[in-house]
């Protein structure tokens, strides 16, 4: 059987059980220890699965993939509100990290005239400032993760670990007040941890709608955040991350559509009482 042939039912059972053992698939494929171990960590490079200790586990949570292509358009007004406030934290001249994510991508725009140094593992974010003349792009490499289109992996961490950053904008599926913040992927979690590490201060973006979302892969606890900007929170939850030392900056647009709303109740009125 060919190396190609062996993978491809790896993947299959993985997908299938959750979890391989090394033990297992030398017997089922007729084939040494070493060739499976060989096997379980090309997959690994390439972001199918995490190797664990005699064996290996799905990298994903299948119940929070979702295609970024469609998450960006979600919640639109409050994602481009949030990465407007996130953009005022910026100082020209510096050097920032933008991480993978649909809100995080909305603060492209937004920096695109600024003198920066942006290093990113988000095509998104290659994309939106590639034709800015002022921007000076870094792009991790690594194995592109199409859901998120991030690069992750080995190689993305070793990028990281060469550089600094003195602002990281990072991005997640969910947030929980008892339990941090996390992520689908377990490898693009281990790939959010070392850019954490590489940064001055981490700025955490995240519209309310993924309040009290918990994915499988956790990337880091509340003392880690510095700032977290959202479109919405309550005053005992700021006051809970005030005592994580964690900055809470909270974007107008929630307060914009109230008064949106209020204005056109008046406007009703007004037309209600001239047709009497």
């Amino acid at each position: 059987m060919k190396s190609y042939e062996r993978k491809k039912i790896i993947l299959e059972i993985l997908e299938k059980e959750g979890k391989v053992h090394i033990r297992d698939l030398a017997e089922r494929l007729k084939v040494t220890k070493v060739t499976i171990r060989t096997d379980l960590d090309d997959l690994e490079k390439r972001g199918f699965l995490v190797r664990t200790h005699g064996g290996a586990v799905v990298p994903e949570d299948q119940h929070f993939i979702r295609l970024i292509t469609k998450t960006i358009n979600e919640n639109k007004k409050e994602k481009e509100s949030i990465a407007k406030l996130a953009s005022r934290m910026i100082e020209p001249g510096s050097t920032i990290m933008i991480d993978s994510g649909s809100t995080t991508a909305y603060l492209a725009k937004y920096i695109k005239n600024m003198k920066l140094t942006v290093i990113t593992n988000s095509m998104l974010i290659l994309h939106e400032l590639s034709s800015s003349n002022t921007v000076q792009l870094l792009v991790s490499g690594g194995v592109l993760r199409k859901p998120s289109m991030a690069f992750i992996g080995g190689i993305s961490r070793y990028f990281y670990e060469q550089l600094h950053a003195d602002i990281l904008f990072l991005g997640a599926t969910g947030y929980s007040l008892e339990r941090g913040i996390s992520c689908s992927n377990i490898i693009e979690a281990e790939t959010k941890k070392y850019m954490i590490k590489s940064a001055l201060k981490v700025c955490f973006l995240a519209d309310s709608s993924k309040s009290g979302k918990i994915a499988m892969a956790h990337i880091c606890d509340w003392d880690e955040i510095d700032v977290f900007v959202t479109d919405y929170t309550t005053d005992d939850e700021k006051l809970k991350l005030s005592e994580y030392g964690v900055e809470v900056l909270v974007s107008e647009i929630k307060n914009i559509e109230k008064k949106e709303n209020k204005n056109k109740e008046i406007s009703c009125k007004m037309e209600d009482q001239q047709a009497v």
